[in-house]
């Protein structure tokens, strides 16, 4: 009876540390949102968190362990998403649902801010964009060896230029992912119809 309430007992306390960790990236996206990775301090991500400097330094030491974690979970989020374009349903399907995931998560609060302030980070060749960027061109790996699955397969024909091709159509799904928060036209609804037409037409898929 002892070891199991010591297990108990243990569950609890790590639930009670994941759920203040995650207190603390999310008042961080918060600050970097509105302040930049730069400009935030982790006065004001305190603040934000409503947690004192001593019980945030408990789980983070530096912003840089912030944002460390940060990446670490969009690396993990991205994957997630991406994953979306395996399986055994028609390909077309497939990239379109993956799209639709991705826009889903970023009409959650903060995020299409914070994809902002990555980006700009990535065009300064800084550390913490290099950092995102290797996100980046995880998630283009893994659509490229899913496409090269399916040029095997016969699914699509084979594709001339496979990097412009990816590069290409991640950058459109970027731009419609920012693009939706501000104009009430692109609803998912909307969206999905055009997106599968646009992405058939480049993949060279009939539907």
């Amino acid at each position: 009876m002892a070891i199991v309430a010591g297990v108990e007992a243990g569950a609890r306390l790590q639930s009670v540390h994941d759920a203040r960790r995650a207190q603390v990236l999310d008042a961080a996206r918060v600050c970097f949102a509105q302040s930049g990775f730069r400009g935030a301090s982790m006065q004001e991500i305190c603040a934000e968190a409503k947690m004192s400097p001593g019980a945030l330094y408990r789980y983070f030491p530096s912003k840089e362990a912030i944002i460390e974690a940060i990446a670490e979970d969009e690396r993990c989020d991205a994957a997630a998403i991406v994953q979306l374009m395996r399986g055994t349903a028609p390909l077309i399907d497939r990239v379109v649902g993956c799209a639709l995931g991705y826009f889903a998560f970023m009409r959650e609060a903060g995020a299409s801010s914070l994809m902002a302030e990555i980006g700009a980070e990535s065009l300064r060749n800084t550390a913490i964009g290099q950092r995102f960027a290797r996100i980046d061109n995880q998630v283009r790996e893994t659509i490229r060896e899913i496409f090269a699955e399916a040029v095997a397969r016969g699914d699509i024909p084979p594709v001339d230029d496979m990097n412009a091709t990816i590069g290409m159509m991640m950058a459109s799904v970027d731009g419609i992912a920012l693009r939706q928060i501000s104009d009430p036209d692109l609803t998912p609804a909307r969206i999905e119809p055009v997106l599968r037409r646009m992405l058939a037409g480049v993949l060279q898929i009939e539907t």
